[in-house]
This record gives structure tokens, sequence and C-alpha cells, in this order.
């Protein structure tokens, strides 16, 4: 395509699918950035757990591709495509590749009963940590619910493979959502077969396993005009398709994490405290859930409360009052007034009885310090996860709550005490994409997939840092 004055050529697109929205970064290969959103729609209760509908995806694909367009972007001859999509959601399709049921959320925690099955037969020697949420379990549940359903299934796969199989006609399973779903052998990386085959599964019905920094397929033209892919096949006719990542480790690589020197902490809805290592290295607790992180481990830890945490407490309690003025409150606290605020074992907070008689500012210090400390727990626990690593000398802060001063002070403060070697930084990304570390992830995996340059490379520019002064 010849490029005319003021055409901007967009060459990488990162999409995140999230529970709450669609979204999109997109690059010339001058440089420009784009951001695109749409409101996620689809969504469902199937056997009273949260779920999504597959038919709406392709049509929030296309608004996507529309918007861009309406922002003066064209659409390169050749190009590149990742998706980020939300953890453990799980795709069930037949041999036509329509989708037999609903997507089934990570927000599903039905599975109780077979993670303990699994436990009892020793599976997380194999596959590491499994929670209810895993894809793993969660097969075994809805299959329970719906025993006819197993006559029909052809592949089992996560969202995001199920995406680039419908632009591809490749059915590949990435690894860096399969690992943390219970369905791939920690030390291999291949399929847990044994496992599977022990629950009661068929291992025929998962796609070849393929790694995060691999390229599926390319985008195929559409077969017919009634083909719903149709409009987004047309358009990126001949586009790589990187495999996906899930939302974790795209966020990873979105807020720069490119060595085993760094703990990534995101404070958006649930807190995360995540660093990669290298697949050999011995681990001390297992507490950390593990994913694929290129050809290392991604370790993560979850605070399930965080920001939700917070905006539950501003609504109850925060006097109508915006997020500045009260963070500018707590600026004005004395440490020695905050009140530590405790969790029950479901990560409900404990409000101290003479709580309504707290002044509002001692109220908004006690939270926000009180979501530090329960975080810096988490990486106490991590830094002492893996043994003979090279010692961590950067964390780095980011999602919502590190837009407060308030939360930043008291988390720098903390971790100086915990280790004074510990230097503390924030994003220094510009741009439409400056908040948007998953769909900066997606993009950074989509240059790398095809193999423009080193990962570290990509993440430098893509993802720069700042240290918070």
């Amino acid at each position: 395509m010849k490029k005319q004055a003021g055409v901007k050529v967009i060459c990488w697109l990162g999409f995140d699918l999230s529970t709450t929205a669609l979204s999109c970064g997109a690059r010339t290969k001058d440089g420009e950035e784009f951001f695109a959103s749409v409101p996620i729609q689809g969504a469902i209760l199937w056997y009273e757990q949260p779920a999504f509908c597959s038919e709406w995806v392709p049509n929030m694909i296309a608004q996507i591709l529309e918007k861009f367009k309406e922002q003066g972007c064209v659409f390169g001859a050749e190009g590149a495509l990742s998706f980020s999509v939300r953890q453990h959601d799980l795709a069930v399709a037949e041999a036509n590749t329509r989708i037999l049921r609903p997507l089934l959320s990570w927000q599903c925690n039905a599975a109780t009963a077979e993670v303990k099955e699994l436990q009892e037969m020793g599976a997380e020697k194999i596959v590491g940590k499994i929670e209810p949420r895993f894809i793993l379990p969660k097969l075994m549940w809805i299959l329970k619910e719906d025993p006819q359903m197993r006559a029909f299934i052809q592949f089992v796969m996560t969202t995001g493979d199920w995406i680039c199989a419908m632009l591809t006609g490749n059915y590949r399973l990435s690894a860096s959502d399969a690992l943390s779903n219970g369905l791939l052998n920690q030390e291999t990386k291949k399929l847990a077969v044994d496992v599977i085959t022990k629950a009661g599964l068929n291992p025929e019905w998962f796609p070849e396993v393929i790694s995060s920094n691999s390229v599926v397929g390319r985008v195929q033209p559409p077969r017919s005009d009634t083909d719903p892919w149709a409009f987004i096949k047309t358009t990126l006719t001949d586009w790589s398709v990187a495999a996906s990542l899930g939302d974790n480790h795209a966020s990873a690589v979105g807020c720069g994490l490119s060595d085993d020197q760094t703990i990534i902490v995101s404070v958006g809805t649930s807190g995360t405290v995540v660093r990669m290592c290298s697949p050999k290295a011995k681990l001390e607790t297992g507490k950390p859930a593990c994913f694929e992180y290129y050809d290392n481990r991604l370790l993560l830890l979850m605070l399930a409360h965080c920001c939700a945490w917070y905006d539950k407490f501003v609504e109850r309690w925060g006097e109508e009052k915006k997020h500045d003025e009260l963070n500018k409150m707590a600026m004005k606290t004395r440490f020695e007034d905050w009140r530590y605020i405790k969790t029950n074992d479901d990560g409900l907070e404990i409000y101290p009885d003479d709580w309504s008689q707290i002044p509002l500012d001692i109220k908004v210090a006690s939270v926000q310090s009180s979501i530090v400390a329960h975080l810096i727990k988490l990486v106490e626990i991590m830094l002492k996860e893996v043994k003979e690593a090279e010692p961590i000398t950067k964390v780095v802060l980011t999602g919502g709550l590190s837009q407060s001063e308030f939360f930043c002070y008291t988390f720098k403060n903390i971790l100086f005490y915990l280790n004074p070697q510990i230097k503390l930084f924030v994003s220094d990304r510009q741009g439409p994409l400056a908040s948007k570390a998953a769909a900066a992830g997606a993009l950074a995996n989509a240059i790398f997939g095809i193999g423009i340059n080193s990962l570290q490379a990509i993440i430098t520019e893509l993802c720069p840092l700042k240290p918070l002064d």
C-alpha cells in the first residue's frame, strides 16, 4: 500500500478482552499509537455462573477496527496482532467451530469439589496449584452439569485460542494461559495427559500446545459473506496472529517486566504481585500460581480485593468526595493515627468497632495503608520464593491506586523498610496507552512474535519506566 499524505497506516494491533471491555492499542511503523475501546457485550449467567456469549466477539472486534478508521487510520497490507484475554476463560467448540456453550468466565468458582478431587489424586505435583476458576476443574464441573455435552466436544481451549482459530483456521493451545489452568506439566510445558485422563477427560480434545512467542498463523480471507468474521478477515487478510496471552502475562509485559530482578505490583480491581524466574528455579513455598512468560515462568500472587475494596469503601464512607480530594486529606494524616484493617479468610474487610467515630481523613489513610500492608506481605513471599535467584532490585507499581500520592508514598516507605536496596518505579509510558498495560503488552507480543526485535528492546521502547521520587 502506498502511503498517502496524512494517512496513518496501522501495522500492529494489541487487543485486551477483559471482563468489562474490549480494548485495543494500535501502532504505526513510525511509532504513532492509537487506542479504541468498546464495552463488553454478551455477558450472561450460565448454570448460574458468569459467562459470555461468543457470538458477540467478532462484532466487538469489528467495532474496534471501525473506531480506528474514524481516527483516520488504515490497515497495512501486512501486519501482526495479538490478544490478551481474561485469564481462565473456557471455550468448547465443535468440529464446525461453533461454540457449544457460552465462554465460562474466570469469575466462575463453582468447581470446588473438582479441585479437591484433583488435589487428592496428586495433580498439583504435576500441573501446579489448582483453583476453582481454572479450566481443568471447570471443565470437569460443567460436564457433570451437562453430561450430554461430552459427545459433541471436538476442541477445548481458552477464549484467546478460539479467537486465533477463528482468524487463522489453526487450532492451538497457547502455553501462556494453558500453564495457569492446570492443563500443562509445569516442567515440560507439554499437555498433562496423565492428569487430564485421570480427571475423566479426553486429552485429544486439546489442540497442539504453542509457546507464547509463536505465530498461530495468518488471517485467512472469508469463505462467504455470511461468515460473522468476514469484515475482520477482509480488513486484516494475511496479517500474522501471535499466540494469545493471559491477561496477567500481557499486563506484566505492559508494565515493563523484562528481567528476573523485577517485581511488578499492579493495584487494580484485584492486586497482583508478579515476577519471572527460570523454569529450572527451585520454588520454596509453592504459593504463587505459575504462568508461562515466554522462555521463563511468571509467578503470581493475588490480593482478591484491592481497588474493589477501596471503591466499596469510598462508595459507603467517602461522603461523595472525589478521589483527589480524599487522597489529599490522607496525605495530611499522621502515621500514628492510622488503623490497620484485617481481612477474614474470604478476603472481606474487618473494620474496628469504633470505625463510625473515626474521622474521614484517618479512614482513607487507614484503608489505603492497609491495602499497602496486605500487598507488601505478598511481596515478602515473592522475595523468598525463588531459591538462588538474582536479588530483586526493582519494584514497579502500576494500576488505579498507584494514581494516589498517599498510596505511593506509603508503599515506598514500607518497601524501603522491608529492603532499602530495592528501588520503586512507575510507568513512564505516554500517549493513549499510558494506563493500558494489558493492551500494550499484547501489542508488544504482536511485534515480538514476528521477530522485529528482542523482547527486552521492545518492552523498553513500548513500556518505559521511571523511578518514583
